[in-house]
């Protein structure tokens, strides 16, 4: 009488299967530049989109950050900041600038609506985010291979602070996107192969990137680029 296997043994479970797939899907999206951005940009979307037009403002500041910009439409006064009657010179005005931008883009798609959709203050956010995961893939090359950077950016994307802040209209993502901007540029001059001759397209990248900090919260971008420096 032929004895049958137990169950599970002689053919691949699900379980089994799986590390060796996420191995080989991990070495294909990181065959080329393109395709590990590619992959870094698609899981990027599916973590930040989910609840990103349908979730009221869910933060205080959120709120006021998005009746400011609201305002500076309102009134064509994109200087003096204002939550209502009230001056709001708690940030610099980088950050009310890039919302009126993108504001007045949906304006002149979906009509005047979007002066009240919080999604449309959003997007700056949403994007600086997505940047992020892909600037944290370009800073990773500076140090590990590109399957090291493709595996640094998927952490990036599936960190749950940066999740929310993408979903905020307010000004973290932005400020971590322009710092990882200043920060890239530093590791390329840094690692540059010798005889070192200066880049003047890495240092206007590096301090443009710093001014837009600046501008969009203040110290704090020359504080968490100068870190690594020191």
């Amino acid at each position: 009488m032929a004895l049958s296997e137990p169950a599970g043994q002689g053919r691949a479970t699900p379980h089994s299967l799986s590390p060796a797939l996420l191995t080989r899907g991990l070495d294909a999206a990181s065959a080329t530049h393109r395709r590990a951005c590619l992959l870094l940009v698609l899981v990027a979307l599916v973590a930040f989109l989910p609840g990103f037009f349908s979730v009221p403002p869910i933060d205080r500041d959120e709120a006021r950050f998005s009746q400011a910009t609201k305002q500076m439409l309102e009134t064509g006064n994109f200087v003096d900041i204002r939550y209502k009657d009230v001056a709001r010179h708690k940030k610099p005005v980088g950050i009310y600038w890039l919302q009126s931008l993108s504001v007045a883009a949906a304006e002149a798609v979906v009509g005047p609506s979007a002066r009240s959709t919080i999604a449309f203050y959003r997007i700056p956010s949403l994007l600086a985010a997505i940047g992020a995961v892909l600037l944290t893939y370009a800073l990773a090359l500076s140090f590990v291979s590109r399957r090291g950077a493709v595996m640094a950016g998927l952490m990036m994307a599936s960190c749950v602070l940066l999740g929310v802040e993408a979903r905020l209209a307010k000004t973290d993502a932005v400020l971590l996107f322009t710092t990882l901007v200043s920060m890239v540029a530093l590791a390329r001059a840094y690692f540059r192969p010798p005889p070192y001759v200066p880049d003047l397209r890495l240092a206007a990248l590096f301090w443009t990137a710093l001014a837009a900090g600046i501008l969009v919260k203040g110290p704090l971008a020359p504080l968490f680029v100068g870190l690594p420096i020191l």
